[in-house]
């Protein structure tokens, strides 16, 4: 088999851009020699400084998957530059720029980078534990696995304000940030240290009004919210031009908030949906957030084989006291009760996926999310995981692929500036071997990672015990 190579020059070579690596001179060189190459000038990961737009990349011999849906071109060029996209098609009908990085996919694919729609970075690994000192870490985990958007669904709110502030700024690596801040949640939180409260619904205007202040994209309500709660929000949320997301619980009434206008709901429904609750959704343009992963780790069905531990997209960018922890975690022995629980859970993700399918079929909004991190679903890698759920649940894998790119940038009001492959839009690109059209797995197998026109080097993205500061996970965000 012909193995893919990464970088060359058209022409002459140009002085490498920050972050970017440098083109080679001459023919292209193997992908193991690419790497080493790679390694060897490896360094602190690079920041947007004075010296201007990306150089021109172009990534050839590429199976184009466009993320909008369209049938793949084969045998396809992409060229960005400045960090957009600028042309899209059949080699013979792209002009590659002189001068121009050149990323040679050498018969694999080429799609838009992923986008995870449901996280929390809080750090952790365990759904409740914070560590939130090591966000290199999680946000390089990220990109190492080619997500370049992420949705924050809920955090400590001048935290995520400003990690999402640094890396729109260029001084930090990491994905497209979009975040909620905290929930907004009814007077006894299940989250109360990312939680506003409310005891009564006129009382969330003010919070409302205190997060659009603060810049967040959209309001997530919880649990605790009441049906009148939940249309003072979306009044609220409407005052202040903020859409609003809501996680009601298994008890919540979501037919009542798909009435008031809820942008999506943040998970998929794992109970009885009925036709009628599907038809009101459509007609209302209620989404639905996947988040299948969690469902299949509550189930523990992941923890089965741990062999998936092994995979580069964990082991390479994971402390080994992570793994260690959710190593014992999934070995431990159970009660009987927690082995009832596991296997209620996992009735519910077959229904979850069931829905997943029914929703897609009748056209609402299906959009990819992970609600990583808990044991199993890690930052990054999650998303891998939750397209292969996808599929398993009957989406084809370019729904599933289009659920993680053009229907994010949807969810979000933004399919024109990212989530496609086209001309215009922002260049985040994954290159993978294989066609992930035709077997989902293949998005796992990654060649590179362009993040705004910029090459990544992903071995700046490995973690490296020698350089981590070794911080451990501490307390809870849930209540006792």
């Amino acid at each position: 088999m012909t193995m893919p190579t990464l970088l060359r020059s058209r022409a002459t070579a140009r002085p490498p851009v920050p972050g970017q690596t440098a083109p080679a001179h001459g023919p292209p060189l193997p992908l193991g020699t690419a790497v080493l190459i790679l390694l060897a000038a490896a360094c602190a990961p690079a920041t947007v400084d004075d010296q201007g737009p990306p150089a021109a990349v172009a990534v050839t011999n590429a199976t184009i998957i466009d993320g909008m849906g369209g049938t793949p071109i084969t045998g396809g060029v992409v060229v960005a530059e400045g960090g957009r996209i600028v042309a899209v098609g059949l080699a013979a009908e792209v002009a590659v720029p002189d001068g121009a990085a050149i990323v040679d996919a050498a018969g694999g694919a080429v799609m838009p980078g992923l986008a995870d729609m449901h996280v929390h970075m809080v750090g952790g690994w365990d759904g409740v534990s914070t560590e939130m000192l090591g966000y290199r870490r999680y946000l390089n985990a990220l990109l190492h696995a080619g997500v370049t958007t992420v949705f924050d669904a809920g955090n400590v709110l001048p935290f995520i304000q400003q990690i999402q502030a640094e890396i729109e700024a260029g001084r930090l690596p990491g994905p497209r940030v979009y975040m909620a801040g905290p929930l907004i949640d009814g007077p006894v939180p299940i989250w109360p240290p990312i939680t506003y409260f409310t005891f009564e619904a006129s009382a969330i205007w003010r919070h409302a009004t205190q997060l659009a202040a603060a810049g967040v994209d959209a309001l997530k309500g919880y649990a605790g919210l009441d049906a009148e709660m939940v249309d003072s929000l979306v009044q609220a949320g409407a005052d202040v031009g903020l859409p609003v997301i809501v996680d009601l619980g298994s008890r919540g009434d979501y037919a009542a908030a798909v009435e008031a206008g809820v942008l999506a709901r943040a998970h998929a429904p794992s109970g009885p949906l009925g036709d009628d609750e599907i038809a009101a959704m459509v007609e209302h343009g209620t989404a639905s957030i996947t988040t299948l992963a969690v469902l299949e780790s509550f189930a523990r069905r992941r923890l089965d084989d741990l062999a998936f531990l092994e995979h580069p997209l964990i082991a390479a960018t994971t402390p080994p006291w992570f793994l260690d922890a959710l190593r014992e975690h999934a070995t431990r022995s159970l009660s009987d009760q927690e082995k009832e629980r596991a296997a209620a859970i996992e009735e519910l993700l077959m229904t979850a996926m069931t829905n997943v399918k029914r929703l897609s079929d009748a056209g609402v909004l299906v959009v990819a999310g992970t609600d990583a991190p808990y044991p199993g679903v890690f930052q990054g890698e999650g998303i891998h995981r939750e397209l292969e759920l996808l599929v398993e649940a009957g989406l084809t894998p370019l729904q599933a692929i289009t659920a993680a790119t053009r229907n994010a940038a949807r969810l979000m009001d933004a399919s024109d500036e990212w989530g496609a492959i086209a001309p215009g839009m922002a260049a985040d690109l994954l290159v993978v071997r294989g066609n992930p059209a035709e077997d989902i797995g293949a998005t796992r197998d990654i060649v590179a990672v362009i993040q705004r026109g910029v090459v990544l080097d992903r071995l700046q993205l490995v973690f490296s015990a020698q350089d981590d500061p070794g911080f451990r996970t501490v307390g809870s965000v849930a209540a006792n």
